[in-house]
Protein backbone atom coordinates (compact mmCIF):
# COMPACT_ATOMS: atom_id res chain seq x y z
CA UNK A 1 0.00 0.00 0.00
CA UNK A 2 1.43 3.17 -0.25
CA UNK A 3 2.05 6.11 1.74
CA UNK A 4 -0.75 8.16 0.14
CA UNK A 5 -3.61 5.06 0.78
CA UNK A 6 -2.75 5.80 4.27
CA UNK A 7 -2.92 8.93 4.53
CA UNK A 8 -5.98 9.61 2.74
CA UNK A 9 -8.02 6.66 3.92
CA UNK A 10 -6.34 7.44 7.79
CA UNK A 11 -4.92 3.44 8.13
CA UNK A 12 -6.03 2.46 11.29
CA UNK A 13 -2.53 2.08 12.95
CA UNK A 14 -1.97 5.65 12.28
CA UNK A 15 -5.21 7.48 12.74
CA UNK A 16 -4.88 5.92 16.00
CA UNK A 17 -1.47 6.50 16.88
CA UNK A 18 -2.56 10.02 15.95
CA UNK A 19 -5.26 10.97 17.40
CA UNK A 20 -5.65 11.49 21.58
CA UNK A 21 -1.52 11.79 21.97
CA UNK A 22 -1.08 15.67 23.24
CA UNK A 23 2.30 15.06 22.46
CA UNK A 24 1.87 14.27 19.25
CA UNK A 25 2.52 17.36 16.89
CA UNK A 26 0.56 16.27 14.44
CA UNK A 27 -2.25 14.52 16.87
CA UNK A 28 -4.22 17.90 15.35
CA UNK A 29 -4.30 17.04 11.61
CA UNK A 30 -6.67 15.20 9.84
CA UNK A 31 -4.71 12.52 7.29
CA UNK A 32 -6.18 13.82 4.69
CA UNK A 33 -4.10 17.54 5.22
CA UNK A 34 -1.28 16.33 5.32
CA UNK A 35 -1.60 13.73 1.53
CA UNK A 36 0.20 16.94 -0.02
CA UNK A 37 3.24 15.78 1.33
CA UNK A 38 2.87 12.99 -1.22
CA UNK A 39 3.40 15.32 -3.87
CA UNK A 40 6.59 16.86 -2.29
CA UNK A 41 8.38 17.74 -5.19
CA UNK A 42 11.81 17.07 -4.05
CA UNK A 43 11.18 13.26 -2.98
CA UNK A 44 9.44 12.58 -6.55
CA UNK A 45 12.35 13.65 -8.03
CA UNK A 46 14.73 11.81 -5.76
CA UNK A 47 12.38 8.77 -6.67
CA UNK A 48 12.19 9.05 -10.01
CA UNK A 49 16.68 9.74 -9.93
CA UNK A 50 17.08 6.84 -7.77
CA UNK A 51 14.95 4.28 -10.50
CA UNK A 52 16.53 6.22 -13.40
CA UNK A 53 19.72 5.48 -12.08
CA UNK A 54 19.35 1.80 -10.89
CA UNK A 55 18.56 1.62 -14.58
CA UNK A 56 21.61 3.01 -16.24
CA UNK A 57 23.52 1.77 -13.67
CA UNK A 58 22.75 -2.10 -14.41
CA UNK A 59 23.13 -1.33 -18.08
CA UNK A 60 26.54 -0.60 -17.50
CA UNK A 61 27.62 -3.13 -14.94
CA UNK A 62 29.93 -5.02 -17.88
CA UNK A 63 32.09 -2.10 -18.08
CA UNK A 64 32.59 -1.53 -14.59
CA UNK A 65 31.07 1.93 -14.25
CA UNK A 66 28.20 3.80 -12.82
CA UNK A 67 25.70 5.53 -14.46
CA UNK A 68 27.37 8.79 -12.30
CA UNK A 69 30.91 7.86 -13.72
CA UNK A 70 29.82 8.08 -16.79
CA UNK A 71 28.36 11.33 -16.78
CA UNK A 72 31.97 12.21 -15.20
CA UNK A 73 33.73 10.68 -17.94
CA UNK A 74 31.45 12.37 -20.94
CA UNK A 75 32.26 15.39 -18.91
CA UNK A 76 35.47 15.70 -18.59
CA UNK A 77 36.08 14.89 -22.21
CA UNK A 78 33.92 17.31 -23.27
CA UNK A 79 35.23 19.93 -21.03
CA UNK A 80 39.30 19.25 -21.62
CA UNK A 81 41.74 19.65 -18.97
CA UNK A 82 39.14 21.56 -16.39
CA UNK A 83 39.39 23.22 -13.32
CA UNK A 84 37.50 20.87 -10.57
CA UNK A 85 35.16 24.03 -9.67
CA UNK A 86 33.86 24.98 -12.87
CA UNK A 87 33.16 21.16 -13.44
CA UNK A 88 31.53 21.17 -10.33
CA UNK A 89 29.32 23.68 -11.11
CA UNK A 90 28.72 23.04 -14.61
CA UNK A 91 27.16 19.45 -13.32
CA UNK A 92 25.55 21.03 -10.30
CA UNK A 93 27.47 19.08 -7.29
CA UNK A 94 29.37 20.66 -4.46
CA UNK A 95 33.17 20.47 -5.28
CA UNK A 96 33.60 17.56 -2.18
CA UNK A 97 31.32 15.14 -3.59
CA UNK A 98 33.23 15.49 -6.77
CA UNK A 99 36.21 15.25 -5.82
CA UNK A 100 35.10 11.74 -4.20
CA UNK A 101 33.77 10.71 -7.07
CA UNK A 102 37.19 11.99 -9.08
CA UNK A 103 38.99 10.15 -6.32
CA UNK A 104 37.41 6.82 -7.74
CA UNK A 105 38.33 7.45 -11.45
CA UNK A 106 41.26 8.56 -10.83
CA UNK A 107 42.64 5.63 -8.91
CA UNK A 108 41.39 3.57 -11.88
CA UNK A 109 43.33 5.47 -14.00
CA UNK A 110 40.18 7.41 -16.07
CA UNK A 111 40.43 10.97 -14.88
CA UNK A 112 43.96 12.68 -13.65
CA UNK A 113 43.41 15.48 -10.98
CA UNK A 114 46.64 17.68 -10.78
CA UNK A 115 47.19 21.36 -8.83
CA UNK A 116 46.90 23.74 -11.06
CA UNK A 117 48.09 27.37 -11.24
CA UNK A 118 47.99 27.62 -6.82
CA UNK A 119 47.14 25.33 -4.06
CA UNK A 120 43.83 25.70 -4.38
CA UNK A 121 43.16 25.20 -7.75
CA UNK A 122 42.62 21.56 -8.94
CA UNK A 123 42.43 20.20 -13.07
CA UNK A 124 40.70 17.65 -13.93
CA UNK A 125 41.30 15.60 -17.78
CA UNK A 126 40.81 12.18 -19.07
CA UNK A 127 43.36 9.73 -19.54
CA UNK A 128 43.52 7.84 -22.66
CA UNK A 129 42.42 5.01 -20.22
CA UNK A 130 38.86 7.26 -19.56
CA UNK A 131 38.66 7.75 -23.38
CA UNK A 132 38.65 4.17 -24.06
CA UNK A 133 36.44 3.19 -20.94
CA UNK A 134 33.76 5.97 -22.51
CA UNK A 135 33.94 4.40 -25.82
CA UNK A 136 33.74 1.11 -24.21
CA UNK A 137 30.67 2.31 -22.21
CA UNK A 138 28.45 4.73 -24.39
CA UNK A 139 26.70 1.97 -26.64
CA UNK A 140 25.54 0.83 -23.05
CA UNK A 141 24.66 4.31 -22.33
CA UNK A 142 23.13 4.72 -25.70
CA UNK A 143 20.73 1.93 -25.58
CA UNK A 144 19.51 2.58 -22.47
CA UNK A 145 18.98 6.26 -23.38
CA UNK A 146 17.49 5.04 -26.80
CA UNK A 147 14.88 2.15 -24.37
CA UNK A 148 13.67 5.35 -22.06
CA UNK A 149 13.14 7.73 -24.80
CA UNK A 150 10.97 4.22 -26.38
CA UNK A 151 9.49 3.52 -23.18
CA UNK A 152 8.22 7.08 -22.05
CA UNK A 153 7.28 8.15 -25.87
CA UNK A 154 9.73 10.25 -27.65
CA UNK A 155 7.76 13.65 -27.55
CA UNK A 156 6.96 12.65 -23.42
CA UNK A 157 10.52 12.25 -22.70
CA UNK A 158 11.53 15.75 -24.88
CA UNK A 159 8.82 17.27 -22.97
CA UNK A 160 10.21 16.37 -19.94
CA UNK A 161 13.68 16.70 -20.47
CA UNK A 162 12.48 20.30 -21.50
CA UNK A 163 10.59 21.12 -18.37
CA UNK A 164 13.74 19.33 -15.68
CA UNK A 165 15.79 22.00 -17.56
CA UNK A 166 13.90 24.68 -17.42
CA UNK A 167 12.89 24.00 -13.39
CA UNK A 168 16.94 23.78 -12.99
CA UNK A 169 17.61 27.04 -14.22
CA UNK A 170 14.35 28.49 -12.95
CA UNK A 171 15.71 27.46 -9.16
CA UNK A 172 19.32 28.49 -10.01
CA UNK A 173 17.94 31.96 -10.16
CA UNK A 174 16.34 32.53 -7.49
Amino acid sequence: MCIYSYLVAGDQNMTKHNKGNENNPLAGLDPGSIAECTECTCFNLRKAARVVTQIYDDSMRPTGLRGTQFALLVHAHAMGPVVLSKLAEVMLTDRTTLARNLEILEKNGLVRVEDGHDRRTRIVSITDDGRKKLAEAFPYWKKTQDEIKEMMGRNEWSAMISRVSRMVNQTQER
